[in-house]
Formats: structure tokens, C-alpha cells, sequence
């Protein structure tokens, strides 16, 4: 039976994956504005069309190699005069970027989308996710590079294998003292899930984190 559920779970993901790449590959391009002023050409969705106004980081193409290197997000980006809050990460918007090292974030991030990092195979790290309360599906999926990630004490959901194939990641840090729901699991890793000292228990005996290596965080 548990064999049976990994081909089914495969199978999803695979189809998932080809599902999102014909999505993209049916259109040119997938943002609303681009902005060049952090020395790097990064992409937007706007998200909020009214005051205040947010919009999302985006991928560049169908190719969807728009990052590389080193990567710095802003607060925000003004376009045509108007100001936007950067709130969140669009679906794929890094994703196959295979050179991207690092991310940073504004405080302002609340959501990471569907497959945002996907097969970013050298990315080793993304910060700071303070204020992150949600992360879609296969998120960080095949991240190879990746070694360790944190979240702080705002992370609500979790999607389905948002960490699997995380080769190299061996801890990941939830400062919510409520466990967060994970949207069917979070894939095959060996990470150290690090959590508050006095959430170790309600980790111990949630669904989804019950099977999973639970630590408190070290003071």
C-alpha cells in the first residue's frame, strides 16, 4: 500500500510540474512591470490595485531562468510615479533559476506561491521569512544546494512536498508554537525540524509533523 501512495505521490508531482511548465510556456511572459534599480532586473505582478498597493515577484519568461547570483528584494518599487508594497512571491517566480544563489527579503513577505524556488539548484539561501505565513506546494522542490531555512513564529500552512528532494537540507527552523498545517507532507528530506522548547510536544502529535525529527531551538 505505502508503494502504491509513493507512485500516486510522484505521479501527482511529476504531472503538477509538466502542468505548471505548459501553463507557462503558453504565454510570452507571466508580470506587469520590471525594475532595474537594485543593479538586477526583477520582475512584478501587481497584486493590490488599490491603496495601498502591493504586487508580487515574478518570473521573466517561459524559459523562467530570470535569476541569477545574489539577488536583494526590496521594500518596495515605484512605477509610473505609484508606489508598491512587495508582499509576496509568485507561482514559479524563481523557479529553474539554476544559477540564483541567494535571496533577500523585505520584511514584508507574507507568502511564498506554488514551486516559487523550484529547481533552484544552487540556491543556498533565502532570508530573512519572518513574517511568511504561507508556502505553497513544491515551493522548495529540488533545491539541492539549500542547507538550512528559517521561519518565523507568522507560518500557518505548509504545501504538499514543499521540501522534497532537498537533498542537502538538514534543519529547518518554525518559530510558531503552533504547528503549522502541512497540506499533505513535506516531501522526502532528513531535515531537523527546530521548533519553540515548549511547541516540541504539540509538533510530536500533529498530523504531518508526527513522523518527522523534532528539536527545540537552542537559546
Amino acid at each position: 500500500m505505502k508503494k502504491r501512495l509513493t507512485k500516486i505521490s510522484t505521479y501527482l508531482i511529476a504531472l503538477f510540474l509538466c502542468s505548471s511548465v505548459c501553463n507557462v510556456q503558453a504565454q510570452e511572459t507571466d508580470y506587469d512591470f520590471s525594475d532595474d534599480k537594485t543593479g538586477t532586473t526583477i520582475y512584478y505582478n501587481v497584486t493590490v490595485d488599490e491603496f495601498p498597493l502591493e504586487v508580487a515577484v515574478a518570473f521573466g519568461s517561459y524559459d523562467y531562468n530570470s535569476y541569477s547570483g545574489v539577488i536583494n528584494i526590496p521594500v518596495k518599487v515605484v512605477k509610473d510615479g505609484w508606489s508598491y508594497a512587495i508582499t509576496s512571491v509568485w507561482e514559479n517566480a524563481f523557479a529553474h533559476s539554476k544559477d540564483l544563489t541567494e535571496v533577500t527579503f523585505p520584511e514584508n513577505i507574507t507568502e511564498i506561491g506554488d514551486g516559487a524556488f523550484m529547481s533552484c539548484s544552487n540556491l543556498q539561501k533565502v532570508e530573512p521569512l519572518n513574517n511568511v505565513e504561507s508556502i505553497g506546494m513544491i515551493a522548495f522542490y529540488n533545491c539541492t544546494s539549500l542547507e538550512s531555512i528559517v521561519f518565523g513564529d507568522k507560518l500557518s500552512s505548509i504545501g504538499d512536498n514543499a521540501f522534497n528532494n532537498c537533498k542537502s537540507l538538514s534543519s529547518i527552523t518554525i518559530k510558531a508554537t503552533t504547528p503549522p498545517v502541512i497540506m499533505g507532507n513535506l516531501g522526502k528530506t532528513k531535515a531537523t525540524i527546530y521548533v519553540p522548547a515548549e511547541a516540541v510536544s504539540a509538533y510530536q502529535n500533529a498530523e504531518g509533523w508526527n513522523k518527522m525529527n523534532i528539536a527545540p531551538i537552542a537559546e
